[in-house]
């Protein structure tokens, strides 16, 4: 019953086009960051930037797109915990997909790994660090998106600034999960060495799941009151 509730999630997403302007701005902040034959790991670290945002974004349109009487029929069949997770699900594999598109075209379109032809991090390593930290950015800007959204926040008026200010905060805070990756590929770049990003993404997948959890119980309480 729960992937029934996926699909449908995921076709009233698509067949809304909302998601069409949050992957237009993904797609034009890649085209104006990254060039053709840039060193793979510095368009890694722009590449898991931008998709940070977007995440945001689609989990805000994944969450809000269904009409209230749709989400209510949903939360009869499924429970309103279920059906808010499921939107959630769609965000993040939606935004996933978007990455992986991102992900492939970047390793095609160049053969350096980093600024020096005699970088010691090879093609795999460099492959393996930037999908890593693209999977980081993204579970944080679910994260994000679960949290100032329905049925946390119900008004855009506070829910869009405070997921702005947050993803920003994400993203420049030192330490913080996100900010550390970066650093990790743009040093990795200069360096003849890279440390994968593992404790980042177990801290940052933690995160994520308390997020969803909160929410999603949060969906069901608000629904029975």
């Amino acid at each position: 019953m729960t992937s029934a509730v996926v699909r449908y999630q995921a076709a009233l997403l698509l067949l809304s086009y909302r998601w069409v302007p949050p992957v237009l701005l993904y797609a034009a902040v890649m085209g104006i960051g990254v060039a053709g034959g840039d060193p793979l790991l510095s368009s890694f670290a722009w590449a898991a930037a931008a998709i940070m945002p977007a995440a945001v974004w689609l989990t805000r349109v994944a969450v809000t797109v269904e009409p209230a009487a749709a989400r209510h029929t949903a939360s009869a069949a499924v429970g309103p915990g279920r059906a808010h997770l499921a939107g959630l699900l769609v965000a993040l594999t939606l935004t996933c997909l978007l990455a992986a598109i991102c992900t492939g075209a970047l390793a095609a379109g160049t053969d350096h790994v980093a600024h020096h032809a005699t970088h010691g991090v090879g093609r795999g390593e460099a492959l393996a660090a930037g999908a890593m930290a693209q999977f980081v950015t993204i579970l944080a800007g679910v994260a994000i998106g679960a949290l100032t959204n329905r049925p946390v926040l119900r008004r855009a008026a506070y829910a869009v600034p405070l997921a702005a200010l947050l993803t920003l905060a994400a993203l420049v805070t030192p330490g913080s999960p996100a900010a550390r990756v970066l650093k990790v590929l743009t040093d990795a770049a200069t360096n003849d060495e890279i440390t994968l990003p593992t404790t980042q993404l177990a801290v940052t997948a933690g995160v994520f799941v308390v997020a969803i959890a909160l929410t999603c119980r949060i969906a069901a309480r608000v629904e029975h009151d």
